[in-house]
């Protein structure tokens, strides 16, 4: 099942005008691999969006874009908690456990409070 992060990223690879190979090499990985996660048979490993934004500016322009389709991709997100307090690390457990079922009004509430700018 192709993945949106798939779709965009050959569209940007088609768009450059490079291969399969061309791109693979640039990052570092078999043209197979690329392939895989291009049609979403393979998960996108860790670091692979800090490569393919160091590699090709365009998607390091779009960086916060293809970071969504990529946890939209993986059908999760992480949460660093190094330096969060018992009480913070409660809050994002609790949110991530009840994401779920949220109601679409909660969701937007949410929304609206963390992208206040």
């Amino acid at each position: 099942m192709t993945t949106q992060f798939g779709k965009e990223l050959k569209k940007l690879r088609i768009d450059l005008g490079i291969t399969l190979m061309e791109m693979a090499q640039k990052i570092n990985v078999s043209s197979a691999f690329l392939s895989a996660i291009e049609t979403g048979r393979k998960r996108i490993p860790d670091g692979t969006l800090d490569v393919l934004a160091t590699e090709f500016p365009a998607i390091a322009k779009e960086r916060n874009k293809f970071e969504v389709l990529v946890n939209q991709a993986r059908k999760e997100v992480s949460v660093p908690l190094n330096d969060a307090s018992y009480d913070d690390a409660m809050l994002a457990t609790a949110l991530a456990r009840r994401f779920s079922s949220l109601s679409a009004e909660d969701k937007e509430r949410i929304r609206n409070l963390v992208t206040m700018e």
